[in-house]
């Protein structure tokens, strides 16, 4: 389950794991990704060593990840069943491993944010 408290749990891994680094997060307004009383104090009392970046409601041209789950869809879950989880994460791999071994199959959803990237760099 991912919930408040499992995001400030992440949260504190997160911040552990880049130890002496500031972490930026950008994230989608998930009620997934929305703290309990507790992680907002934690997250108030950390802002020297964590920032989080929410993308504005209904943004799914701002996040390149959007197009590439839309594509994901098509190419193994979308008009399909499959009878076990087992058998949709099968499907979901052999999608994945596509998109590594072809890129350009999702270049379009990511150029203009590496390009972006890339211009700022």
């Amino acid at each position: 389950m991912f919930n408040g408290p499992t995001f400030h749990e992440f949260l504190l891994l997160l911040v552990k794991h880049f130890e002496g680094r500031k972490v930026l997060l950008v994230m989608d307004n998930g009620p997934c990704h929305w703290l309990d009383d507790t992680g907002k104090r934690w997250l108030a009392e950390s802002g020297d060593r964590i920032e989080l970046h929410r993308l504005p409601p209904c943004s799914p041209e701002f996040n390149p990840v959007e197009g590439v789950w839309k594509a994901t869809r098509r190419a193994a879950t979308h008009n399909r069943y499959h009878a076990t989880t087992d058998e949709r994460d099968a499907a979901l791999t052999v999608a994945f491993t596509r998109f590594r071994q072809e890129p350009s199959q999702n270049a379009g959803h990511v150029r203009r944010f590496r390009e972006a990237a890339t211009a700022t760099a």
